[in-house]
Protein backbone atom coordinates (compact mmCIF):
# COMPACT_ATOMS: atom_id res chain seq x y z
CA UNK A 1 0.00 0.00 0.00
CA UNK A 2 1.90 3.20 -0.56
CA UNK A 3 2.27 5.47 1.98
CA UNK A 4 1.38 8.65 0.50
CA UNK A 5 -1.81 7.52 0.15
CA UNK A 6 -3.85 8.90 3.22
CA UNK A 7 -2.39 12.44 2.57
CA UNK A 8 -3.61 11.87 -1.10
CA UNK A 9 -7.28 11.10 -0.31
CA UNK A 10 -7.29 13.78 1.92
CA UNK A 11 -6.71 16.36 -0.29
CA UNK A 12 -8.15 14.73 -3.07
CA UNK A 13 -11.88 16.00 -3.26
CA UNK A 14 -10.21 20.10 -3.10
CA UNK A 15 -7.09 19.74 -5.15
CA UNK A 16 -5.54 18.08 -7.69
CA UNK A 17 -4.34 14.00 -7.38
CA UNK A 18 -0.42 14.81 -8.48
CA UNK A 19 1.05 15.96 -11.58
CA UNK A 20 3.05 13.45 -13.62
CA UNK A 21 6.19 15.15 -13.28
CA UNK A 22 5.90 14.60 -9.85
CA UNK A 23 4.50 11.68 -9.52
CA UNK A 24 6.95 8.52 -9.28
CA UNK A 25 3.47 6.45 -9.44
CA UNK A 26 2.22 6.88 -12.83
CA UNK A 27 5.13 4.67 -13.82
CA UNK A 28 4.39 0.67 -14.12
CA UNK A 29 3.71 -1.53 -11.15
CA UNK A 30 6.90 -3.51 -9.73
CA UNK A 31 4.39 -5.73 -7.54
CA UNK A 32 4.29 -8.96 -7.75
CA UNK A 33 1.20 -8.97 -6.44
CA UNK A 34 -2.25 -10.03 -7.84
CA UNK A 35 -3.96 -7.48 -10.19
CA UNK A 36 -6.43 -5.58 -8.25
CA UNK A 37 -9.83 -5.64 -10.37
CA UNK A 38 -12.65 -3.19 -10.10
CA UNK A 39 -15.60 -3.38 -12.67
CA UNK A 40 -17.31 -0.08 -13.22
CA UNK A 41 -20.84 -0.47 -15.24
CA UNK A 42 -24.28 1.64 -15.88
CA UNK A 43 -25.37 3.58 -18.48
CA UNK A 44 -24.13 7.18 -19.92
CA UNK A 45 -23.28 8.78 -17.36
CA UNK A 46 -21.19 5.86 -16.79
CA UNK A 47 -19.58 5.68 -19.86
CA UNK A 48 -18.36 8.92 -19.10
CA UNK A 49 -19.72 12.54 -20.95
CA UNK A 50 -16.94 14.17 -19.76
CA UNK A 51 -16.17 16.41 -22.80
CA UNK A 52 -12.75 17.11 -24.18
CA UNK A 53 -13.43 20.70 -25.29
CA UNK A 54 -14.28 22.31 -21.76
CA UNK A 55 -11.42 20.35 -20.06
CA UNK A 56 -9.05 21.44 -22.15
CA UNK A 57 -9.98 25.12 -22.45
CA UNK A 58 -10.30 24.92 -18.72
CA UNK A 59 -6.67 23.41 -18.36
CA UNK A 60 -5.58 27.03 -20.13
CA UNK A 61 -7.62 28.79 -17.18
CA UNK A 62 -5.22 29.38 -14.01
CA UNK A 63 -8.66 29.15 -12.31
CA UNK A 64 -9.16 25.97 -13.50
CA UNK A 65 -6.29 24.25 -14.14
CA UNK A 66 -5.23 23.27 -10.78
CA UNK A 67 -8.24 20.64 -10.81
CA UNK A 68 -6.72 18.84 -13.66
CA UNK A 69 -3.15 18.68 -13.28
CA UNK A 70 -2.60 14.91 -13.37
CA UNK A 71 -4.74 14.94 -16.54
CA UNK A 72 -2.15 16.25 -18.49
CA UNK A 73 1.46 15.22 -19.61
CA UNK A 74 4.23 15.67 -17.15
CA UNK A 75 1.85 18.48 -15.56
CA UNK A 76 2.93 20.41 -18.40
CA UNK A 77 -0.15 23.36 -18.74
CA UNK A 78 2.35 25.58 -21.59
CA UNK A 79 3.10 22.50 -23.50
CA UNK A 80 -0.54 21.38 -23.15
CA UNK A 81 -1.97 24.67 -24.56
CA UNK A 82 0.65 24.85 -27.11
CA UNK A 83 -0.34 21.72 -28.79
CA UNK A 84 -4.15 22.76 -28.88
CA UNK A 85 -3.59 26.52 -29.97
CA UNK A 86 -1.11 24.16 -32.95
CA UNK A 87 -3.45 21.45 -34.08
CA UNK A 88 -6.33 24.47 -33.88
CA UNK A 89 -5.07 26.65 -36.32
CA UNK A 90 -7.38 27.28 -39.03
CA UNK A 91 -4.56 27.08 -41.55
CA UNK A 92 -3.86 22.98 -40.41
CA UNK A 93 -6.91 22.38 -41.63
CA UNK A 94 -7.78 19.85 -38.58
CA UNK A 95 -11.01 18.96 -37.50
CA UNK A 96 -10.30 18.04 -33.61
CA UNK A 97 -7.05 19.35 -31.61
CA UNK A 98 -4.23 16.79 -30.20
CA UNK A 99 -4.18 16.60 -26.43
CA UNK A 100 -1.35 16.00 -24.37
CA UNK A 101 -2.89 13.58 -21.49
CA UNK A 102 -1.16 12.19 -19.10
CA UNK A 103 -0.50 8.20 -19.10
CA UNK A 104 -0.89 5.86 -15.62
CA UNK A 105 0.83 2.67 -16.06
CA UNK A 106 0.28 1.55 -12.69
CA UNK A 107 -3.68 1.22 -13.56
CA UNK A 108 -5.11 -0.52 -16.54
CA UNK A 109 -8.23 0.12 -18.28
CA UNK A 110 -10.50 -2.22 -20.23
CA UNK A 111 -13.82 -0.88 -22.05
CA UNK A 112 -15.68 -2.11 -24.69
CA UNK A 113 -12.79 -3.45 -27.41
CA UNK A 114 -10.50 -0.32 -26.02
CA UNK A 115 -7.68 -0.89 -23.77
CA UNK A 116 -4.32 0.38 -21.93
CA UNK A 117 -2.89 2.19 -19.38
CA UNK A 118 -5.06 4.61 -18.08
CA UNK A 119 -5.56 8.28 -19.25
CA UNK A 120 -8.36 10.64 -21.02
CA UNK A 121 -10.09 8.91 -23.76
CA UNK A 122 -12.38 6.46 -22.42
CA UNK A 123 -15.45 7.81 -22.37
CA UNK A 124 -18.31 8.42 -24.44
CA UNK A 125 -17.49 10.93 -26.49
CA UNK A 126 -14.32 10.82 -28.59
CA UNK A 127 -11.20 12.18 -26.16
CA UNK A 128 -13.80 12.35 -23.00
CA UNK A 129 -13.56 10.91 -20.11
CA UNK A 130 -15.99 9.47 -16.99
CA UNK A 131 -15.68 8.25 -13.89
CA UNK A 132 -13.19 5.73 -14.14
CA UNK A 133 -10.49 8.88 -14.78
CA UNK A 134 -10.10 10.36 -11.08
CA UNK A 135 -11.41 6.80 -9.14
CA UNK A 136 -8.22 5.40 -11.48
CA UNK A 137 -6.30 7.95 -9.56
CA UNK A 138 -7.05 7.31 -6.62
CA UNK A 139 -7.04 3.67 -6.47
CA UNK A 140 -3.19 3.97 -8.10
CA UNK A 141 -2.53 5.84 -5.49
CA UNK A 142 -3.23 3.36 -2.81
CA UNK A 143 -2.30 0.33 -4.36
CA UNK A 144 1.33 -0.71 -4.72
CA UNK A 145 -0.39 -3.54 -7.29
CA UNK A 146 -1.39 -2.56 -10.52
CA UNK A 147 -4.91 -2.18 -10.87
CA UNK A 148 -7.32 -3.13 -13.43
CA UNK A 149 -10.83 -1.22 -14.43
CA UNK A 150 -12.76 -3.33 -16.51
CA UNK A 151 -15.92 -0.92 -17.63
CA UNK A 152 -18.93 -1.98 -19.04
CA UNK A 153 -21.92 0.49 -19.95
CA UNK A 154 -24.21 1.45 -22.64
CA UNK A 155 -26.11 4.23 -23.02
CA UNK A 156 -30.29 4.45 -22.15
CA UNK A 157 -30.09 0.79 -20.09
CA UNK A 158 -32.48 0.41 -17.23
CA UNK A 159 -31.99 -2.16 -14.43
CA UNK A 160 -35.37 -3.26 -14.71
CA UNK A 161 -35.11 -4.17 -18.10
CA UNK A 162 -31.62 -4.67 -19.64
CA UNK A 163 -29.43 -4.69 -16.74
CA UNK A 164 -32.39 -6.81 -15.14
CA UNK A 165 -30.45 -9.52 -12.69
CA UNK A 166 -31.40 -13.31 -12.91
CA UNK A 167 -33.39 -13.22 -9.47
CA UNK A 168 -35.74 -10.75 -10.69
CA UNK A 169 -36.43 -12.39 -14.17
CA UNK A 170 -39.91 -12.98 -13.87
CA UNK A 171 -41.30 -16.78 -15.01
CA UNK A 172 -42.20 -17.87 -18.47
CA UNK A 173 -45.48 -17.37 -17.99
CA UNK A 174 -45.45 -13.99 -16.83
CA UNK A 175 -43.13 -13.16 -20.09
CA UNK A 176 -46.15 -14.92 -22.12
CA UNK A 177 -49.18 -13.04 -21.12
CA UNK A 178 -46.94 -9.59 -21.17
CA UNK A 179 -46.20 -10.71 -24.66
CA UNK A 180 -49.77 -11.74 -25.63
CA UNK A 181 -51.00 -8.12 -24.31
CA UNK A 182 -48.35 -6.34 -26.06
CA UNK A 183 -48.97 -8.06 -29.45
CA UNK A 184 -52.40 -7.76 -28.80
CA UNK A 185 -52.55 -4.16 -28.52
CA UNK A 186 -50.18 -3.56 -31.39
CA UNK A 187 -52.11 -5.92 -33.63
CA UNK A 188 -55.38 -3.95 -33.06
CA UNK A 189 -53.30 -0.95 -33.85
CA UNK A 190 -51.88 -2.09 -37.22
CA UNK A 191 -55.07 -3.32 -37.84
CA UNK A 192 -57.11 -0.23 -37.48
CA UNK A 193 -54.46 2.60 -38.92
CA UNK A 194 -52.93 0.87 -42.06
CA UNK A 195 -54.24 4.06 -44.44
CA UNK A 196 -53.07 6.57 -42.37
CA UNK A 197 -49.35 4.41 -42.25
CA UNK A 198 -49.63 4.14 -46.08
CA UNK A 199 -50.71 7.47 -46.48
CA UNK A 200 -47.28 8.92 -44.48
CA UNK A 201 -45.07 6.90 -46.05
CA UNK A 202 -45.84 8.05 -49.00
CA UNK A 203 -45.16 12.08 -48.01
CA UNK A 204 -42.00 10.69 -46.95
CA UNK A 205 -41.07 9.41 -49.89
CA UNK A 206 -41.96 12.29 -51.47
CA UNK A 207 -40.21 14.43 -49.36
CA UNK A 208 -36.85 12.59 -48.87
CA UNK A 209 -36.46 13.06 -52.85
CA UNK A 210 -35.64 16.58 -52.32
CA UNK A 211 -34.16 16.73 -48.72
CA UNK A 212 -30.31 16.62 -47.70
CA UNK A 213 -29.07 13.29 -46.43
CA UNK A 214 -29.17 14.49 -42.81
CA UNK A 215 -32.98 15.43 -42.80
CA UNK A 216 -34.10 12.03 -44.77
CA UNK A 217 -36.90 11.01 -42.38
CA UNK A 218 -37.91 7.44 -42.29
CA UNK A 219 -40.83 5.48 -42.91
CA UNK A 220 -43.24 4.48 -40.16
CA UNK A 221 -43.24 1.20 -40.43
CA UNK A 222 -46.28 -1.23 -38.32
CA UNK A 223 -45.87 -1.92 -34.64
CA UNK A 224 -43.76 -5.27 -34.38
CA UNK A 225 -45.30 -8.86 -33.06
CA UNK A 226 -42.93 -10.67 -31.35
CA UNK A 227 -42.23 -14.04 -29.98
CA UNK A 228 -41.97 -14.98 -26.30
CA UNK A 229 -38.03 -15.69 -26.87
CA UNK A 230 -37.64 -12.27 -28.59
CA UNK A 231 -39.23 -10.08 -25.99
CA UNK A 232 -37.96 -12.37 -22.90
CA UNK A 233 -34.29 -11.93 -24.15
CA UNK A 234 -34.30 -7.89 -24.24
CA UNK A 235 -34.64 -8.52 -20.16
CA UNK A 236 -30.86 -8.82 -18.70
CA UNK A 237 -29.62 -8.75 -21.76
CA UNK A 238 -26.92 -5.92 -20.76
CA UNK A 239 -26.16 -7.50 -17.66
CA UNK A 240 -25.22 -10.70 -19.55
CA UNK A 241 -23.04 -8.38 -21.51
CA UNK A 242 -21.48 -7.16 -18.41
CA UNK A 243 -20.44 -10.75 -16.64
CA UNK A 244 -19.58 -11.92 -20.67
CA UNK A 245 -17.29 -8.63 -20.90
CA UNK A 246 -15.79 -8.77 -17.47
CA UNK A 247 -15.36 -12.54 -18.10
CA UNK A 248 -13.16 -12.26 -21.22
CA UNK A 249 -11.32 -9.65 -20.38
CA UNK A 250 -9.76 -11.84 -17.26
CA UNK A 251 -9.14 -14.89 -19.36
CA UNK A 252 -7.17 -12.36 -22.07
CA UNK A 253 -5.26 -10.43 -19.60
CA UNK A 254 -1.78 -11.17 -21.33
CA UNK A 255 -3.15 -10.65 -24.45
CA UNK A 256 -4.64 -7.29 -23.82
CA UNK A 257 -1.95 -6.08 -21.01
CA UNK A 258 1.76 -7.02 -22.25
CA UNK A 259 2.64 -5.46 -18.68
CA UNK A 260 0.80 -8.38 -17.26
CA UNK A 261 3.06 -11.03 -15.79
CA UNK A 262 0.67 -13.76 -14.54
CA UNK A 263 0.72 -12.80 -11.27
CA UNK A 264 -2.64 -13.45 -10.94
CA UNK A 265 -5.92 -10.91 -10.25
CA UNK A 266 -8.24 -10.34 -6.87
CA UNK A 267 -11.60 -8.72 -7.95
CA UNK A 268 -12.17 -6.43 -5.15
CA UNK A 269 -14.89 -4.03 -5.91
CA UNK A 270 -17.75 -2.83 -8.20
CA UNK A 271 -19.36 0.68 -8.96
CA UNK A 272 -22.76 1.15 -10.22
CA UNK A 273 -24.05 4.88 -11.69
CA UNK A 274 -26.99 4.41 -13.13
CA UNK A 275 -30.50 5.31 -12.73
CA UNK A 276 -32.30 7.53 -15.58
CA UNK A 277 -34.31 5.00 -17.64
CA UNK A 278 -35.27 3.44 -14.84
CA UNK A 279 -37.69 6.85 -14.40
CA UNK A 280 -39.87 5.35 -17.30
CA UNK A 281 -42.90 2.46 -17.37
CA UNK A 282 -43.07 2.16 -13.89
CA UNK A 283 -39.81 0.76 -13.33
CA UNK A 284 -38.79 2.71 -10.51
CA UNK A 285 -41.19 0.70 -8.60
CA UNK A 286 -39.00 -2.12 -8.58
CA UNK A 287 -35.74 -0.55 -8.03
CA UNK A 288 -34.88 -1.29 -4.47
CA UNK A 289 -35.41 -5.01 -5.38
CA UNK A 290 -33.70 -5.35 -8.51
CA UNK A 291 -30.34 -3.12 -7.10
CA UNK A 292 -30.34 -5.80 -4.14
CA UNK A 293 -30.56 -8.58 -6.66
CA UNK A 294 -27.89 -7.34 -8.82
CA UNK A 295 -25.46 -7.15 -6.08
CA UNK A 296 -25.71 -10.58 -5.02
CA UNK A 297 -25.77 -11.79 -8.40
CA UNK A 298 -22.74 -10.47 -9.35
CA UNK A 299 -21.11 -11.51 -6.12
CA UNK A 300 -22.29 -15.04 -7.03
CA UNK A 301 -21.18 -14.66 -10.55
CA UNK A 302 -17.58 -13.66 -10.01
CA UNK A 303 -16.88 -15.98 -6.77
CA UNK A 304 -16.62 -13.05 -4.43
CA UNK A 305 -18.96 -13.09 -1.38
CA UNK A 306 -17.93 -9.60 0.00
CA UNK A 307 -17.34 -7.81 -3.36
CA UNK A 308 -17.22 -3.97 -2.20
CA UNK A 309 -20.18 -2.32 -4.18
CA UNK A 310 -20.24 1.63 -4.55
CA UNK A 311 -23.68 2.73 -5.82
CA UNK A 312 -23.36 6.33 -7.48
CA UNK A 313 -26.74 8.06 -6.61
CA UNK A 314 -28.39 10.36 -9.13
CA UNK A 315 -27.66 13.80 -9.13
CA UNK A 316 -29.44 15.44 -11.62
CA UNK A 317 -30.59 19.29 -11.11
CA UNK A 318 -27.86 19.20 -8.19
CA UNK A 319 -29.08 19.78 -4.87
CA UNK A 320 -32.68 21.31 -6.08
CA UNK A 321 -35.13 18.92 -3.88
CA UNK A 322 -36.99 16.45 -5.79
CA UNK A 323 -40.94 16.54 -5.88
CA UNK A 324 -41.70 14.36 -3.28
CA UNK A 325 -42.93 10.05 -4.65
CA UNK A 326 -41.85 11.38 -8.16
CA UNK A 327 -39.80 8.87 -10.24
CA UNK A 328 -36.38 10.26 -9.16
CA UNK A 329 -36.96 10.77 -5.83
CA UNK A 330 -37.83 6.99 -5.32
CA UNK A 331 -34.36 6.05 -7.71
CA UNK A 332 -32.73 7.86 -5.71
CA UNK A 333 -34.22 6.77 -2.05
CA UNK A 334 -34.04 3.31 -3.29
CA UNK A 335 -30.21 3.80 -4.34
CA UNK A 336 -29.41 5.11 -0.36
CA UNK A 337 -31.70 2.22 1.12
CA UNK A 338 -29.85 -0.74 -0.51
CA UNK A 339 -26.48 -0.46 1.47
CA UNK A 340 -28.65 -0.23 4.55
CA UNK A 341 -29.89 -3.89 4.51
CA UNK A 342 -28.38 -6.02 6.95
CA UNK A 343 -26.38 -7.85 4.46
CA UNK A 344 -25.03 -5.35 2.75
CA UNK A 345 -23.73 -2.96 5.73
CA UNK A 346 -19.73 -2.31 5.46
CA UNK A 347 -19.56 -3.67 2.23
CA UNK A 348 -21.97 -1.42 0.33
CA UNK A 349 -22.43 2.60 0.26
CA UNK A 350 -24.21 5.35 -1.99
CA UNK A 351 -22.56 8.11 -2.91
CA UNK A 352 -24.37 11.22 -3.56
CA UNK A 353 -23.23 13.06 -6.80
CA UNK A 354 -25.98 15.70 -6.59
CA UNK A 355 -23.07 17.83 -4.40
CA UNK A 356 -20.91 18.15 -7.76
CA UNK A 357 -23.32 19.70 -10.13
CA UNK A 358 -21.10 22.41 -12.07
CA UNK A 359 -23.14 25.32 -11.04
CA UNK A 360 -20.84 27.55 -13.28
CA UNK A 361 -22.22 25.41 -16.92
CA UNK A 362 -25.98 25.75 -14.69
CA UNK A 363 -26.27 28.96 -14.54
CA UNK A 364 -24.63 28.97 -18.59
CA UNK A 365 -27.30 26.25 -19.56
CA UNK A 366 -30.65 27.83 -18.17
CA UNK A 367 -29.38 31.77 -17.84
CA UNK A 368 -31.28 34.27 -20.88
CA UNK A 369 -31.41 32.88 -24.18
CA UNK A 370 -29.64 29.57 -23.04
CA UNK A 371 -26.60 28.30 -24.18
CA UNK A 372 -27.18 28.97 -28.11
CA UNK A 373 -26.90 32.43 -27.04
CA UNK A 374 -23.25 32.25 -26.67
CA UNK A 375 -22.06 28.83 -28.08
CA UNK A 376 -18.55 29.62 -27.35
CA UNK A 377 -18.78 30.16 -23.50
CA UNK A 378 -21.30 27.42 -22.99
CA UNK A 379 -18.36 24.98 -24.31
CA UNK A 380 -16.24 26.50 -21.61
CA UNK A 381 -17.66 24.76 -18.93
CA UNK A 382 -19.86 22.23 -21.17
CA UNK A 383 -21.56 20.14 -24.05
CA UNK A 384 -24.69 18.11 -23.67
CA UNK A 385 -27.80 18.18 -21.70
CA UNK A 386 -28.85 18.23 -18.15
CA UNK A 387 -29.03 14.32 -18.10
CA UNK A 388 -25.68 14.06 -18.67
CA UNK A 389 -24.72 16.58 -16.16
CA UNK A 390 -23.98 18.98 -18.88
CA UNK A 391 -21.15 17.14 -20.24
CA UNK A 392 -18.93 19.25 -17.86
CA UNK A 393 -15.68 17.89 -17.18
CA UNK A 394 -15.69 19.00 -13.22
CA UNK A 395 -18.71 17.30 -12.50
CA UNK A 396 -17.00 13.37 -13.67
CA UNK A 397 -13.65 14.48 -11.79
CA UNK A 398 -15.07 14.69 -8.72
CA UNK A 399 -17.41 12.19 -9.41
CA UNK A 400 -14.67 9.87 -10.02
CA UNK A 401 -12.83 10.87 -6.74
CA UNK A 402 -15.93 10.56 -4.62
CA UNK A 403 -16.22 6.94 -5.93
CA UNK A 404 -12.27 5.94 -5.54
CA UNK A 405 -12.41 7.19 -1.75
CA UNK A 406 -15.89 5.58 -1.24
CA UNK A 407 -14.21 2.17 -2.21
CA UNK A 408 -11.10 2.65 -0.42
CA UNK A 409 -13.14 3.03 2.81
CA UNK A 410 -14.95 -0.28 2.38
CA UNK A 411 -11.71 -1.79 1.33
CA UNK A 412 -10.33 -0.70 4.93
Amino acid sequence: MKTTRLLLLWFAATTPLVAAAENPEFAASTSKGKVKVFILAGQSNMEGRGFPEPLSWQITQKKYRQRYTHFIKDGDYDAFAKKVAETTDPSNNRKTPTYLWSTRRDVWINYLGKHGDLTVGYGAPREGFGPELNFGHVLGNHYDEQVLIIKTSWGGRALARGFLPPSSMLSDAEYAKMVADQNATNQAWNDAEPAKIEAYNKQVIEKNKTAKKKGRLRKFRPRPIVTVAQYKDQFGKDYRNMVSEVHTCLAELGERFPGYKNQGYEIKGFVWFQGWNDQYQDHWLSYEKNMANFIRDVRKEFKAPQMNFVIGQMGHDGMKPDKEGSPRDYIKKAQAAVPHQDEFKGNAVCVKTDRFWDMEAHAIYTGPGGWSKDVNRWRQFGNDRGYHYYGSPWFFAQTGTAFGQAMIKLLE
